[in-house]
């Protein structure tokens, strides 16, 4: 493993590096970040600084003379164990946009859905947060929220949106993006290959073959390197996906509007059918369509199905020597074992499902590696 530079985690403008053990970040292209931080409390930080509200937290370290920021919420305290001399505890992270997205939203938003999102998102969140809109979306039309949490109204505006490629779409946060959140579609994620300073494309690989004469590699020629490849999932559930359509379905569309019955049967169909009541187009007047007036189309339905398929096998890569900027959303080659023919099948391009980031103390030096949980189709 290598080394951090340097590491310096604020709270209200405290630094308490120095009484950290070890800290955890979670990124998922699900959602926000979250985390924890395991602390031995030896000043009593706990009584004199953390109070009952949500405290915010700075994260800031250097790792191969590159600096990382991002900022956190106190989402509260577990696991405490106290003695005379020492308070050991977990605080829990949240991400500094988690706070905001809980505020209700209640007004008529109308355009692409992205547009939507970006005018929701600059509502609720201060004038420096940003949103980085890697995909312009296809759906469009006008959206009522009906004062719920911002939370609500993102989640369904993202599930329901696609781009021009039909591809579905996904809202999330990387820890090496400096607060900024990302919606990006699943098309658009494909296509985002990991690449080094150079433009070549980065292979996560096996540390123990890939040195000299079969020797573990060491130094900067470790990073992305992992003795550890854990298949945990191909084709689970298959029994259920077939039922519910994932590679193929009948599907009959009713429209309301006309009373109209469209039958469409795909390459690969299953054996049970589905009719899905289409929403109406004249749900608002002047010709103004919902955002969510493709609910139920057979393109809609494909669109779903196409989201699910990518994450029907999962494969973890575990204690990796970490790649600062590699980030959910993005694609990587994988390559393993090398002479082992039951690796090799499972060699090639993974999307990038979630990192776990981890931070552990090792002869009072802070050592960086990551946990990957990667997904493709087949």
């Amino acid at each position: 493993m290598l080394n951090l530079d340097s590491i310096k985690i604020e709270v209200r403008q405290v630094d308490i590096s120095k009484m950290i053990t070890g800290v955890t970040i979670y990124e998922s292209i699900f959602g926000l970040l979250k985390g924890a931080i395991t602390v031995k409390d030896g000043i009593n930080f706990f009584d004199n600084f953390i109070g009952t509200d949500l405290a915010p937290i700075d994260f800031t370290f250097s790792y191969l003379n590159k600096e990382f920021r991002c900022g956190f919420m106190v989402d509260g305290i577990s696991n405490m164990r106290i003695t005379k001399q020492v308070k050991d505890y977990i605080i829990h992270l949240v991400s500094f946009h988690t706070p905001v997205f809980a505020e209700s939203i209640n007004g008529t938003f109308s355009g692409t859905s992205d547009e939507i999102i970006s005018d929701i998102f600059a509502d609720i969140s201060h004038h420096d947060a940003k949103l980085e809109i890697d995909s312009v979306a296809d759906t469009s039309g006008r959206y009522i929220a009906p004062n719920i949490p911002a939370r609500s109204c993102l989640d369904k505006l993202v599930k329901n949106a696609y781009d021009v490629q039909q591809s579905g779409m996904f809202l999330y946060q990387r820890f090496a993006d400096n607060n900024a959140i990302r919606l990006t579609s699943l098309g658009d994620m494909l296509k985002n290959y990991f690449i080094d300073e150079v433009g070549d494309e980065v292979s996560i690989k096996d540390a123990v073959l890939d040195g000299p004469a079969g020797a573990p590699l060491s130094g900067i020629s470790t990073l992305g390197t992992s003795a550890t490849f854990i298949m945990k999932e191909y084709n689970m559930d298959l029994v259920q996906k077939l039922e519910d359509g994932i590679w193929g379905e009948q599907t009959n569309v009713i429209n309301l509007d006309e009373t109209k019955r469209t039958k469409n049967v795909t390459k690969e169909a299953t054996e049970i059918p589905k009719t899905k009541f289409k929403l109406s187009d004249k749900l608002y007047a002047d010709d103004v369509k919902s955002i969510f007036a493709t609910r139920g189309d057979v393109a809609n339905s494909a669109i779903f199905n196409h989201k699910v398929r990518t994450f029907n096998s999962i494969l973890e890569v575990k204690n990796m020597v970490a790649l600062p900027t590699l980030g959910v959303g993005m694609c990587i080659t994988l390559e393993m074992g090398g002479g082992n023919r039951s690796y090799s099948r499972q060699d090639g391009h993974y999307l990038v499902k979630h990192i776990q980031h981890n931070f552990t103390i090792d002869g009072g030096k802070y050592e960086y590696s990551q946990d990957l949980g990667l997904a493709r189709e087949s």
